[in-house]
């Protein structure tokens, strides 16, 4: 796999001044790319040093979850420690704090399940109410608040964030990839 990636990338570099050379006239043919051929056999029944790499599992993310999908019960109990770009910081509290690699960006998630129905919590969100890992992010009336409700199987999680420090879309993201490194199912 790896030789092959070598020979199209040596095969693109050679392109590249061929096609430098060639007119800019809209008649010009553009220039096709050579056939690559196909990996040998081993022949002796050694290891083949050409056989592709098994493929890696797919690893599951926001777009994979179903519909009424749900995070496991007790997820707040042990978050993940990572998500995307932000990581769990140390300390106590009644919610979960993150924060972002390089900016100063923070997002909370409450460690209190909530068992108030999910669709009437939802039908607090103001504006620009957002399908979101396992439910629904927006904002506040007055546009101070980012607030996520994601459904659990024993109930409903709070994310919060501020949008002057994190937009409604990076908020949906995170509440993607924290459904899916809960084990979101």
């Amino acid at each position: 796999m790896r030789k092959t990636a070598l020979l199209l990338s040596a095969l693109a570099l050679t392109a590249v001044p061929l096609a430098a050379c060639t007119s800019a006239s809209e008649d010009a043919p553009a220039p096709e790319p050579a056939p690559v051929a196909d990996s040998p056999e081993p022949s002796d029944g050694g290891t083949d040093e050409y056989a592709e790499e098994p493929a890696e599992e797919p690893s599951a993310d926001a777009e994979t979850l179903a519909e009424d999908a749900v995070i496991p019960a007790g997820a707040v109990t042990d978050p993940p420690q990572q998500v995307g770009e932000f990581s769990l910081q140390d300390g106590s509290g009644p919610a979960h704090m993150y924060s972002h690699a390089e900016e100063s960006i923070l997002i909370g998630v409450d460690s209190t399940v909530l068992s108030t129905d999910y669709e009437t919590l939802v039908e607090e969100i103001a504006t620009d109410n957002t399908p979101a890992g396992t439910g629904s992010c927006g904002t506040n009336e007055a546009g101070t608040s980012i607030v996520c409700y994601l459904r659990t199987e024993d109930g409903v999680i709070t994310v919060t964030a501020i949008p002057s420090e994190i937009s409604l879309e990076d908020t949906v993201t995170f509440a993607d990839q924290f459904a899916v490194e809960s084990g979101a199912a």
